[in-house]
């Protein structure tokens, strides 16, 4: 076939295919235009899930009637002049195509008045044949109506989801920017019923009550911190949920950027790794952040639907979330026992919630890691404990008695409660939070094998050591490849080796991994790398840690139970499982019939 030029109607509809993807995108792109005009209202009414119509009335500054033809015309727009504006983007739009868009696959009428002209204009597009303006009657602000979206593309149409799925994402659309805006009051409504209707808020954390509701859980934290430097400066400020209220998907987290919401899975991973090891990894923290940053450190310029960014300093982004929101969980006390789950920890039925069992408090210090290898005999049924005048002798630690109860849970008594201690669980985080702290210390101790110890892996582990090996040097580790499925370890760190951990399964371990592997590779990625790192620390302190089975000594158990209170996070495992549980003494009386 020739080489054709292509008309400007079929060139308006393939760009409206990039730009607008359904209804729920032709409300993004007005209300943002609404927020940008100055808008202090915003009411949004939908029909069919929009494709059948869709209206957004603002009280904003109004379009000039001599200027309604352009805002509808492509590339037009009163946001940009220059191309040195693209390098500091301060408003939601900029590329002057939405409207022209939006009107080349829908019929649209814009009717619009100035602030302190009380003359009102219309103007009108079917399918990008746009009308003379208009006298007509109506307030300050603009009023825009798109009917009938993709009727002259029904290829385009029939990939829409049912009228319910098109009018929640349409839901969504509306709560971000309420979210962002909380000065903008928001109306959203749906064959004429009432969706949703927030009022002016006077920050942000009001605004994020009202959209989401209890699913914060109860005494959500704050979030605040800032970063400073010669060519950067941000400022970041947000609520998160505490441990107990996280929740098996990810639909409640909200990323803003400059009021503008985006998706990045690099601030998504800082914040999730904010609170590893405060719950099971699968279990998703509810959160709002809204990030504040110099325009040109930015490039909102990247995504059609502009939901995504380019940072300047990514790396440095991600600290500054991670950092400020470990620093909010820091500051709670995030482990005293909750009375809503001792019912469940007493229960027959339904046994310990491992996502929610609350456990002791912990701060940040460093406690031992090499340790002498407890014996490891077995039994199904024994109580370790000595008996002194009827009560039971408890090691040199601040806590009255003290129980090993099938070589697995420590039980003592605390304050007005009973702790049930999971000594593997314990020890894990014990021993992670002290590699941790040696790797940054440059401290981790290597030790050189006599004789290396060899494995055989398949091919394609084989070829994840060139991405791990960085990884394994910083760890201590030295492997190399002997053969074509074979590795050779010839050093290893040496409190692994006293926890008689085997050198070349660990290592092989880790080569199979393909998730460790993949963000190892992502060298442009550092957040990825440092994943990567982490989890090769969850390993290391999983395989060195005391195992349930293990008998201790009196000795070993008060060193365990005294690193407890003295270890960053021992409320949890690095894997988020609890390290004890907390029964108070009430709870006990209860369930005894003594109160």
């Amino acid at each position: 076939m020739p080489i054709r030029t292509l008309s400007s109607a079929l060139v308006n509809q393939i760009a409206a295919g990039e730009v607008i993807e359904r209804p729920a995108s032709v409300a993004k792109e007005l209300v943002e235009n609404a927020i940008d005009a100055g808008a202090t209202r915003i009411v949004v009414r939908i029909e069919g899930g929009g494709r059948e119509r869709l209206e957004v009335i603002d009280d904003g500054d109004g379009i000039p009637h001599d200027e309604l033809s352009l805002a509808l015309a492509p590339h037009s727009t009163s946001k940009l002049t220059t191309s040195e504006d693209l390098n500091r983007i301060r408003t939601l739009g900029f590329r002057g195509e939405a409207l022209c868009a939006i009107s080349s696959v829908s019929h649209v009428k814009l009717a619009s008045a100035t602030r302190g002209n009380g003359q009102s204009w219309t103007i009108e597009s079917r399918f990008g044949e746009v009308s003379e303006a208009k006298p007509s009657s109506g307030p300050p602000g603009t009023s825009i109506v798109v009917a009938g979206l993709f009727s002259n593309v029904p290829a385009r149409r029939k990939f829409l989801r049912g009228d319910p799925a098109e009018a929640a994402r349409v839901t969504e659309v509306v709560c971000n920017a309420a979210l962002s805006h909380p000065s903008v009051a928001f109306r959203l409504e749906s064959g004429g019923r009432k969706v949703l209707d927030f009022a002016t808020a006077n920050d942000c954390f009001g605004r994020v009550s009202d959209v989401f509701g209890d699913a914060l859980g109860q005494n959500p934290l704050t979030v605040a911190g800032e970063a400073i430097g010669e060519e950067f400066a941000s400022r970041v400020l947000g609520i998160v949920c505490r441990p107990a209220s996280m929740r098996s998907v990810s639909r409640t987290q909200r990323i803003f950027v400059n009021g503008r919401p985006i998706v990045d899975r690099s601030l998504v991973h800082a914040v999730r790794e904010a609170y590893r090891g405060l719950a099971e990894p699968s279990l998703q923290p509810v959160f709002a952040i809204f990030l504040t940053v110099d325009p040109s450190l930015v490039d909102v310029n990247v995504h059609p639907q502009k939901s995504e960014v380019r940072w300047s300093n990514p790396s440095w982004m991600h600290r500054l979330v991670y950092r400020s929101v470990q620093d909010a969980l820091r500051s709670e006390d995030l482990t005293v026992g909750d009375s809503r789950l001792i019912s469940h920890a007493l229960s027959d039925s339904n046994g310990i919630d491992p996502r929610t069992a609350p456990s002791s408090a912990s701060v940040s210090t460093r406690s031992a890691v090499d340790r002498a290898s407890p014996s490891h005999s077995f039994s199904h049924s024994r109580v370790v404990m000595e008996e002194d005048q009827g009560h039971l002798l408890a090691p040199p630690v601040a806590v009255r008695q003290v129980l090993q109860v099938n070589d697995t849970w420590l039980i003592l008594a605390e304050d007005d409660a009973v702790v049930i201690v999971d000594q593997h669980a314990l020890h894990e985080r014990v021993m992670f939070e002290e590699i941790r702290s040696r790797i940054g210390g440059g401290d981790l101790m290597s030790q050189r094998l006599m004789i290396p110890a060899t494995a055989d892996v398949s091919p394609e582990s084989l070829a994840n050591l060139e991405t791990l090996g960085p990884l394994f040097a910083r760890l201590g580790i030295e492997v190399t490849a002997v053969g074509p499925r074979t590795i050779a370890v010839h050093a290893f760190p040496g409190f692994l080796i006293g926890r008689k951990v085997d050198a070349a399964t660990f290592v092989v371990r880790a080569l199979c991994d393909e998730s460790l592997a993949s963000a190892a590779t992502s060298s442009d990625d550092s957040t990825l790398r440092e994943q990567a790192l982490a989890d090769i620390l969850d390993m290391m302190a999983c395989k060195a840690a005391v195992k349930g089975g293990d008998r201790l000594s009196r000795e070993e158990i008060a060193e365990l139970l005294s690193a407890r209170s003295t270890t960053d996070r021992s409320s949890n495992c690095p894997h988020g499982r609890p390290t004890s549980i907390r029964i108070p003494i009430i709870e006990i009386e209860r369930r005894f019939g003594r109160r």
